[in-house]
Formats: C-alpha cells, sequence, structure tokens
C-alpha cells in the first residue's frame, strides 16, 4: 500500500510540473529551444531573460541586475500577451554590440501581482526568470487572455 501511495505521489507531482514552463538554460547558456509564454487552465506563465551588464565590477551587480532585467522582459512578455504590443525603443549599435540600450520598466494594475516561480542563472551572469499569473487573478480583473489572440 505503502508503494502505491508513493506512486501516486510521484504520478501527481509529474503531472502537476508538466503545465509549466521547463527550464531554458542548458548547460549555463540558454538553451537551444524553449517556450516564453504559456497558458494553462490555472496559469499565464511568461519567461524573461537578462543580461549581465559587462562594465559591473562584480559578479553580485552582474546577477543582481540582469534578474532585475529578466523580471521586468517577463512583465513586458505579460502585458503583450494580455494587452497587445506597443514597442519603441532606442539602440546604438557599435561594431555588431549593443552599445547604449535603455529599459524603462514601469507595470501597474494585474502585472504587478505576478508571483516568480523560478530563478536561473547562465554562466556569462545573465539570468531567465519564469513568472505566473493565476487565470482567477485575471478573471477578477476582467480579463480574458483567450480574448487577446
Amino acid at each position: 500500500m505503502k508503494k502505491i501511495y508513493i506512486l501516486f505521489v510521484a504520478a501527481l507531482c509529474l503531472a502537476a510540473c508538466t503545465s509549466t514552463l521547463k527550464s531554458a538554460v542548458k548547460n549555463g547558456a540558454i538553451a537551444p529551444s524553449f517556450n516564453d509564454t504559456l497558458l494553462t487552465s490555472d496559469y499565464l506563465w511568461v519567461r524573461g531573460f537578462g543580461a549581465a551588464n559587462p562594465k559591473h565590477q562584480t559578479d553580485s551587480q552582474r546577477r543582481i541586475m540582469s534578474r532585475e532585467a529578466a523580471i521586468a522582459h517577463a512583465y513586458q512578455r505579460a502585458s503583450e500577451v494580455l494587452f497587445g504590443a506597443n514597442l519603441e525603443s532606442n539602440i546604438q549599435v557599435v561594431d555588431a554590440i549593443s552599445d547604449t540600450s535603455t529599459i524603462r520598466s514601469s507595470s501597474e494594475g494585474i502585472i504587478r501581482q505576478m508571483e516568480l516561480v523560478s530563478t536561473e542563472y547562465m554562466d556569462d551572469g545573465g539570468c531567465a526568470v519564469i513568472m505566473r499569473l493565476s487565470r482567477e487573478q485575471l478573471k477578477k480583473a476582467g480579463i480574458d487572455p483567450e480574448a487577446t489572440k
């Protein structure tokens, strides 16, 4: 009976894990393929990426700032899924490297209620996060993500 219970719990955990975004980090770098967004019956799942600034002096600085950039990116993706995208950017490229790039992040309303589920760092200090927002919260806010597709 104990073995059946353990198998049942393992199967339940596996079933629960299959409806989330999988890791986008493989061998310390961005995996060759992954999903950025996933809409399940319970949650809107989004992934965000942030790159480390090589000018920062310490690993802590690079990791903290890449995490913040990844969270801002996840907020942006969630906003795009829920409300559509309106993009304006200013980037200067010098020798095929982004020299000056500014991200301004402002989120309010339902997006601020997103939950950070996982944080993964890459070998170069970059970061990938997975965040989610419950469909129940979306329903309370009068938002139907299916209608925005």
